[in-house]
């Protein structure tokens, strides 16, 4: 499974929030999927690499089905957090 927690990570850095994204070209839903580890195609993993001049490994990992439900729990503390400040 694909996780995107580095990608909360790097916003978190940059004192972004997922909504920053669409100021990338990507539609208002995808931040949502993004932060959800939902089904991301390639066109939108571009755009957002681009804007944040990251390469794809900087924003996204594979995980094992066994580890994704720890990796979702942490993108959603991290999303928290963010949401906080």
């Amino acid at each position: 499974m694909i996780v995107y927690y580095k990608l909360a990570n790097i916003l978190k850095e940059r004192n972004m929030q997922w909504k920053d994204l669409c100021d990338s070209g990507i539609s208002v839903n995808m931040p949502t999927r993004f932060s959800q580890n939902k089904n991301i195609n390639s066109d939108t993993i571009d755009k957002v690499c681009r804007f944040l001049n990251v390469q794809p490994g900087d924003i996204m990992e594979y995980v094992d089905e066994n580890k994704a439900k720890e990796a979702e729990i942490l993108a959603q503390k991290i999303q928290k957090d963010s949401e906080v400040l």
